[in-house]
């Protein structure tokens, strides 16, 4: 496939704009010289790729980290593959401290916008403004790019995320407007028969499916057109003067999502048949789960927990016989929903079901309530009998307890 340079930087999209929020100046766009200053001087450089399954593929992370390490073959090189699918930055903000900080990186590629989708609001603000937070307050204080994909509708706002990346200056890069100017061409590959036969995989009314895989998965073609547009950008950064180390100042929401911890589940109390599994890095169904984790085997099963902060979630699995569970915080009682605010704030109950309709066990998360108020709360679950149809069982495997605004 051939792209030409032009068609690249008319493509790429860098939003650098000045903030309206306040009469304070923005910052300035940072640079990546801190960065590349390391890979000439033949230092050890670690990339994170902190992300969904977008991120997760053997895609555009891996074609862009390639050209990395080639273009600085005296460097020691790192790569990091810190995503996870189907998650978003509300769960990134949980993990940002074992799954990126810990790797002490040096250049954070930030890709959670499409999960997260495109809400006008505070608390997707919050969430991403979380992880900058923690990781300018972390030793290492990386550089940090937000990388915006796109689905096969290529129509994709972006609000939320560059209102966060102008308090900051964080550097941007929309992938959206590279697909957009290269459905123009009429040089790409028709859809097979068989392609086309499969409406539940594709829609060909989309001007962007092809390429994609599904609707937001990009195939080869779709990775290598993200990839040559970052790479593009990467270039354009070699030789830029390094930003100084950054400094955080006052927050643009909140520092509910800075402050927060993952706490193992053995700190429970539990009542009902429950099975306890040791921590097991080397596993695939509970090795991100320092602490281990505890599983629901039957229905009636429940748990309290304490914490001491503004908000809390279950980082847990999906199983195909996972069940349904209720919740309560303190009373119960919760505030009004604030639409303009978002996310589930003040929220005091709810139902959550760990296996809505068929689907492959993995790692997911539920993101009770935010907002409360500062002190200490208790949490009461308990799994229910009822199930969703598709459903074996009734089970709840818990891997931690997603405790934010902590003091």
């Amino acid at each position: 496939m051939n792209v030409s340079p032009l068609q690249i930087l008319m493509a790429l999209a860098l939003v650098g704009l000045p903030s309206t929020l306040g009469s304070a100046e923005p910052p300035p766009v940072r640079t990546l010289g801190r960065v590349f200053a390391k890979l000439k001087a033949g230092e050890e450089t670690t990339i994170v790729y902190f992300g969904g399954s977008i991120t997760a593929a053997p895609g555009y992370r891996v074609k862009t980290f390639k050209w990395i390490r080639e273009s600085f073959p005296g460097a020691k090189t790192v790569e990091v593959n810190a995503a996870i699918g189907g998650t978003g930055s509300d769960l990134g903000a949980f993990r940002c401290a074992a799954d990126v900080i810990a790797k002490r990186p040096d250049l954070v590629f930030l890709e959670f916008s499409l999960n997260d989708g495109h809400p006008t609001n505070e608390f997707r603000k919050a969430t991403v403004e979380g992880i900058v937070r923690q990781l300018w307050a972390s030793p290492t204080r990386p550089e940090i790019v937000f990388l915006y994909t796109t689905s096969r509708s290529l129509n994709h706002p972006r609000v939320s995320y560059p209102a966060v990346a102008r308090h900051y200056g964080i550097p941007e890069i929309d992938l959206q407007p590279v697909l957009v100017a290269a459905a123009k061409r009429t040089d790409w590959p028709k859809p097979t028969a068989e392609q086309r036969a499969d409406t539940k995989k594709f829609d060909w009314t989309q001007p962007g499916q092809v390429f994609m895989g599904d609707a937001v998965h990009p195939n080869e073609l779709g990775h290598s057109l993200y990839a040559e547009a970052i790479i593009g950008w990467l270039k354009g950064q070699m030789d830029a003067v390094p930003s100084p180390a950054p400094q955080l100042g006052a927050p643009l929401v909140s520092e509910e999502f800075a402050h927060v911890a993952l706490v193992e589940p053995s700190r429970a109390d539990l009542s009902g048949d429950w099975e306890r599994l040791a921590p097991d890095p080397k596993s695939g169904k509970i090795g991100r789960y320092a602490g281990g984790a505890i599983n629901a085997r039957e229905a009636g099963a429940a748990l309290a927990f304490s914490f001491e902060g503004t908000a809390l979630g279950i980082y847990l699995n999906i199983q195909a016989d996972g069940g349904k569970f209720e919740w309560t915080v303190d009373d119960g009682v919760g505030t009004a929903p604030d639409p303009a605010y978002g996310g589930p704030r003040g929220v005091k109950k709810g139902v959550v079901d760990t296996a809505p309709g068929k689907y492959f066990p993995r790692y997911s998360y539920a993101l009770l309530t935010t907002g409360l108020s500062p002190g200490r709360h208790t949490l009461k679950l308990r799994v229910l009998e009822e199930k969703d149809a598709t459903s074996t069982g009734n089970r709840l495997m818990i891997g931690a307890f997603m405790v934010g605004g902590m003091r």
